[in-house]
């Protein structure tokens, strides 16, 4: 097989394990939902699709705390800026996509897999070729960005992401410290039996362990607070609830408990911080949330008649209120309380759209890597920082780097050094992949005054050099054209 056709077939490979992953994960979730339980399902304790959300946070950081402890700061930089800027293109560029084509989904797709749509960006950084250049596809793109300008942006995303990322675990902290001091442990007998009804109808996996059920006077909607098992904690207005209702209730709340939505909860922030400079990244996660109370409406109707619902809508409105923190809560405010209302009283048979999710999480897989910023435009002497450059032997490839490709030896090198200090070359800010079998022309050689080689193609230079007995690479962008018909003339 052609060396060329690795990296892509790698990249089809992990797109259809992924894809394949997930509507496998949401199929098995939808029907142990709707009592269909599997040999998979049976087993399980939540109805998580394919990988708990929490995780998506935890696993970029682990990918940056391995990079620098294996490769040391200063030659992880790039990786780690070449990471972020990623996470930052795809989650913007995704989650304004999602957000214009909302409204189409919303109407022909169930609010499981509107809910499912925001998810993806959770399980596309689990492809080794993220971390392993080895396997990456070549760079489609270059944009440059002055140098004046790339660190002052970089430093001003990074202190936004910081400040809003802290400032919301700290609103969380402070807010589940304050529902703590501030309720008490629910002790209606009816309440409580009800309570243990609906767990035990659940009927989806383990949740035979305590859960607490508190009253507080400071919400006016239910919701549920907790990150583990061991803390979750359902809280209720301190009022009176007929039993129709707590049960409603109780069935919405426990299946934001099984499908770890305070995790979703989690990561929809994360995103929010990592794409703060963008207006529509905010709206898109405000969306995003409220397809999560709509999928949990959904299945807590999924058998009810209409008197059920009627008496379901009246409740969203008697508790209508705002969630804070990492929160799950039954009534929406009243913003988001018409399209809630509208869905919960009409019942649409809508499709579970498995094929569009598959196709969504291939392109997703396709759409990471494939572009590289610049910056610092300068001649190659000063940029490579290579004193009176001067080539001591180079050969043109005509063909490129294709095994059957010819060699010519370029005699004349002290033209070939004026011409190529002339071009004008780009520093990369983010990793570049150059396809290893080109079949343009390009140029190799060695400098006579560092005893670095080169490599120079149409859009790209590399300079390869030996440092404590390892070799190293620079790279740059060229945005010269070069002129080839004059360099084949050198020969000798």
């Amino acid at each position: 097989m052609n060396d060329a056709i690795l990296p892509y077939m790698f990249h089809i490979f992990w797109a259809l394990f992924l894809g394949f992953g997930l509507i496998t994960s949401f199929k098995s979730s939808w029907k142990a939902e709707h009592e269909q339980k599997n040999v998979l399902s049976s087993a399980k304790n939540d109805t998580v699709i394919f990988l708990d959300p929490l995780i998506f946070p935890l696993c970029i950081l682990i990918y940056m705390g391995v990079c620098v402890l294996l490769s040391g700061w200063e030659n992880s930089q790039q990786f780690l800026f070449s990471l972020l800027t990623d996470l930052f293109f795809f989650i913007t560029l995704y989650f304004s996509l999602l957000l214009l084509l909302l409204p189409f989904l919303r109407k022909r797709y169930t609010a499981r897999t509107c809910a499912t749509f925001w998810l993806i960006p959770v399980f596309l950084f689990y492809q080794p070729n993220v971390v392993y250049s080895s396997f990456a596809l070549p760079t489609k793109a270059v944009f440059y960005v002055p140098s004046f300008g790339a660190g002052l942006l970089f430093l001003i995303w990074l202190a936004g992401f910081v400040i809003i990322f802290l400032l919301q675990i700290l609103s969380h902290l402070r807010f589940s410290r304050m529902m703590r001091r501030h309720s008490q442990p629910v002790e209606d007998p009816v309440l409580l039996e009800i309570w243990k009804h609906c767990k035990r109808d659940l009927n989806i996996g383990d949740l035979t362990r305590p859960l607490m059920l508190r009253y507080s006077s400071l919400i006016r909607t239910p919701l549920t607070i907790g990150m583990y098992r061991t803390n979750w904690v359902t809280y209720l207005p301190k009022r009176p609830f007929s039993p129709e209702e707590a049960e409603l209730i109780f069935s919405h709340e426990l299946h934001h408990i099984q499908r770890h939505d305070t995790h979703t909860k989690f990561f929809l922030s994360f995103c929010t911080a990592l794409g703060w400079p963008h207006p529509l990244v905010w709206l898109a996660v405000k969306k995003a949330k409220e397809d999560l109370e709509l999928s949990c409406d959904e299945i807590v109707l999924k058998n009810a008649d209409r008197e059920t619902r009627k008496k379901y809508a009246e409740l969203l409105l008697t508790s209508a209120g705002d969630s804070r923190g990492y929160t799950t809560c039954l009534s929406a405010s009243a913003k988001t309380l018409r399209y809630r209302l509208n869905a919960t009283i009409t019942q649409k048979q809508r499709r579970l759209g498995l094929g569009l999710l598959l196709l969504s999480m291939i392109l997703s897989c396709f759409s990471i890597g494939n572009f590289a910023l610049t910056t610092e435009r300068e001649s190659i002497a000063n940029l490579a920082e290579i004193n009176n450059l001067s080539i001591r032997e180079a050969g043109f490839l005509p063909e490129g780097t294709q095994d059957d490709g010819q060699y010519i030896p370029l005699s004349d090198t002290s033209a070939l050094s004026r011409y190529l200090n002339s071009l004008e070359i780009e520093r990369f800010l983010t990793l570049y992949n150059e396809d290893p079998h080109l079949k343009g022309p390009c140029i190799s050689g060695v400098f006579e005054t560092t005893d670095q080689s080169f490599f120079l193609t149409a859009s790209c230079l590399t300079v390869y050099d030996v440092v404590d007995h390892e070799l190293t690479k620079e790279q740059y962008h060229v945005c010269t054209p070069i002129d080839w018909e004059y360099v084949q003339s050198l020969q000798a």
